[in-house]
C-alpha cells in the first residue's frame, strides 16, 4: 500500500475523507469514547453545516465535521493547527450554541440531548506538567464533590505533540488514529498501523482517491499556503515585535549612559553597568564629555 505524504490535520483532506465516509468517522469518535469507557455509537448522520443564525466578530462560526447519533446526540469534530490560547472558550463556546440549537419552541428541558465536542490539536493546550496526557475530557460538575451536574456536556482535547508511538503493537484504537493525524509518525509504521486498523487503510485508500481529484488537490493546497503564509507572517509580526524593543532598550541604554556621563561618572564605571559596546560609550563621551 502508497502511504502518500499528506498533511492529515488539512481540513480539506479532513473533511473530503471523513464527511464522506461515515464508518471511519464512526471508528474515529468511537476510539475516544471506548478509552474513557464511554458507550459506542452505532451509526451517525453527518451535518456538516455554517452556524449562519449569529456570527462571531463579524464571521462564520464554521464547525469542521458535526453529526447527530441516532438517539439524537450531537458530536462535532474538530481540527485545529494553530495554536490557540483561548481553545478551551472557543470550544465551550461552540458546545453551548450546538446544546441550544437542540432546543425548539414549547419544547421542555427534558429534550436537550448529549452534545460532545471532539478537538484534534496540532499544539499543546495544556502545561504539560499538569497535564501529562494526550487526552482530556471536560464536564459539567460540582467542584467540591466531583458529581456531575449533568452527562449532556463532553468537550474533548487530544493533544498530538503529547503522544510518542513506540509500538504499534502496544496501541489502542484511539492512540492509532492519533499516529495517523501525526506528522511525525512515518510512512512504515503508518503501513504497520494500516495493517491492524481496517479504517486507516481505508483512509488511505480514500485519500488516494480524493488526490486523485483536480478540485480536491487544489483546496488541499490552498489550505497548505494559506497556512504556510500564516506562520510566515505570525513570525514576521514577531520578528518586527522584537526588533523595535531591541530598539527601545538600546536607546533608554544610550539615554542612561549620556545621563551618567553627564553626571561625570568615569568611563570604566559606567562601563561596569552598561551592555553597549566599548566604542559606542566612547563615541557618547566624545559627544556629550563637557
Amino acid at each position: 500500500m502508497q502511504i502518500l505524504n499528506l498533511n492529515r490535520m488539512n481540513d480539506a483532506l479532513f473533511k473530503n475523507i471523513f464527511a464522506k465516509n461515515t464508518d471511519l468517522t464512526l471508528s474515529l469518535i468511537n476510539s475516544v469514547f471506548e478509552f474513557q469507557g464511554s458507550a459506542l455509537i452505532s451509526d451517525i448522520e453527518i451535518i456538516d453545516r455554517n452556524l449562519d443564525a449569529e456570527e462571531e466578530d463579524g464571521k462564520e462560526s464554521r464547525l469542521d465535521l458535526l453529526g447527530r447519533t441516532p438517539d439524537g446526540s450531537i458530536i462535532n469534530l474538530e481540527i485545529q493547527v494553530a495554536k490557540q490560547e483561548y481553545m478551551g472558550r472557543r470550544s465551550l463556546y461552540y458546545w453551548s450554541r450546538l446544546y441550544n440549537s437542540g432546543l425548539k419552541s414549547g419544547e421542555e428541558y427534558t429534550e436537550l440531548k448529549r452534545t460532545v465536542a471532539i478537538n484534534i490539536l496540532d499544539f499543546n493546550l495544556f502545561d504539560k506538567k499538569i497535564y501529562p496526557n494526550y487526552h482530556s475530557c471536560f464536564g459539567v460538575y460540582d467542584i467540591k464533590t466531583g458529581n456531575h451536574l449533568t452527562s449532556d456536556c463532553e468537550i474533548h482535547f487530544l493533544e498530538l505533540p503529547k503522544w510518542h508511538l513506540k509500538s504499534v503493537k502496544e496501541t489502542n484504537r484511539l492512540e492509532r488514529w492519533l499516529s495517523y493525524f501525526s506528522k511525525k509518525t512515518t510512512a512504515k509504521e503508518l503501513e504497520e498501523i494500516a495493517m491492524v486498523e481496517p479504517a486507516i487503510e481505508k483512509a488511505f485508500q480514500a485519500e488516494s482517491l480524493f488526490t486523485q481529484d483536480e478540485i480536491n488537490r487544489r483546496r488541499y493546497e490552498l489550505r497548505e499556503k494559506n497556512q504556510r503564509d500564516r506562520i510566515a507572517q505570525m513570525k514576521y509580526a514577531i520578528n518586527e515585535a522584537l526588533k523595535e524593543e531591541r530598539e527601545k532598550y538600546a536607546q533608554e541604554e544610550v539615554n542612561r549612559v549620556v545621563r551618567w556621563i553627564k553626571k561625570g561618572k568615569s568611563f570604566d564605571d559606567i562601563m561596569d553597568f552598561t551592555s553597549l559596546p566599548q566604542e559606542r560609550v566612547k563615541q557618547l563621551f566624545d559627544e556629550h564629555q563637557n
